[in-house]
């Protein structure tokens, strides 16, 4: 169950030219929604199609067990759920890079990879889903993320007599454990120690390409207009130091604490680093003041990377080799 690179999915990402540069819909809504909240292979298929059974076996009628999710509630769920709702985009992924999404039967607008992912039925957004949707859907599990959905959406659909199962990828370690979390709740289990096995193995080799190599000061700009930067309590400083990036903001103590020009410039980190978002445009750091005087602008290190870096889901492994690649061409070839 091979995860495609980052290049066979969207066009390459260089750092940037005179050109306009491709806009994201997709990453744009999800990060600036996270910011607001400050925050096949032997998997049971099953025929969507039975909503009575489905309602059944949500009741606890059927084969149901007791999971802990990731918050710490105790959910009541089917052992072998088939009517599965996901409310975030790196549930979604995950079902996908699963092997489940014959079993997916609702999305959020913000869902969209991979590309068939934008035909699954569509149950209203991160923060507002459609709750009367999701009850005529009559689904056996909805999966949320801490990463993304509203707390007290969540609490009113359980309210509501729904079956929800929260996971929280705040941390790299969390984000392998949401992986595996996610195969066990939806009966793929074996594919999902598979998937996390592949992921740590792609990451041992970007270890080793970059061993001996001493880490680049790196300052990420999550956010434009206003300036942010990913704090200690954020997995992308995590993922940055993966492709031998030391953050200048790792150690806030914040989510995503805002920035100013003038501690950017104290700081003269060796290399700027961001991602393109529709909505918050970039200007053209050679000619605007201040950030023409940064170092990292003035030797042309400043890098626009894959939007897969910021997805807590088994692609940001795709994100990291695509920044370790930029950074260190020449250990990749």
């Amino acid at each position: 169950m091979r995860l495609e690179s980052a290049a066979s999915r969207s066009a390459p990402v260089i750092a940037r030219s005179s050109s306009a540069p491709a806009s994201r819909p997709c990453a744009a809504s999800w990060v600036a929604l996270a910011l607001l909240l400050g925050c096949l292979h032997g998997c049971v298929q099953g025929a969507p199609g039975d909503a009575g059974a489905s309602r059944k076996a949500a009741g606890g009628g059927g084969d149901v067990v007791t999971r802990t999710d990731g918050t710490g509630r105790e959910v009541r769920v089917p052992r072998h759920p088939r009517r599965i709702i996901s409310l975030a985009p790196n549930v979604t992924e995950n079902i996908y890079l699963l092997g489940a999404e014959a079993r997916l039967i609702g999305v959020t607008t913000q869902c969209n990879w991979p590309e068939a992912a934008k035909g699954k039925p569509r149950i209203g957004d991160l923060l507002n889903p459609n709750y009367e949707l999701i009850l005529d859907a009559a689904p056996d599990l909805v999966i949320s993320s801490t990463a993304g959905n509203d707390r007290a959406a969540v609490t009113k659909l359980a309210d509501l007599g729904v079956p929800v199962y929260v996971t929280a990828p705040r941390s790299l370690e969390a984000i392998f454990a949401t992986v595996e979390e996610i195969g066990r709740v939806i009966d793929c289990e074996a594919e999902g120690g598979r998937l996390v096995a592949e992921m740590h193995a792609r990451l041992d080799a970007v270890r080793g390409k970059l061993a001996g190599r001493p880490p680049l000061r790196g300052f990420f700009i999550t956010w434009f207009d206003p300036l942010l930067a990913p704090g200690r309590l954020t997995f992308e400083n995590e993922a940055l130091a993966l492709a031998g990036v030391r953050s200048i903001s790792a150690d806030v103590e914040d989510f995503y604490p805002r920035y100013s020009l003038e501690q950017v410039l104290a700081q003269d980190p060796d290399v700027i680093l961001t991602i393109e978002h529709t909505g918050d445009p970039l200007p053209d750091f050679r000619k605007t003041p201040g950030w023409r005087e940064l170092r990292a602008v003035k030797e042309g290190r400043v890098h626009f990377l894959s939007e897969y870096l910021q997805h807590p889901s088994p692609l940001f492994v795709d994100g990291v080799e695509d920044l370790a690649q930029k950074l260190h061409p020449e250990a990749f070839q």
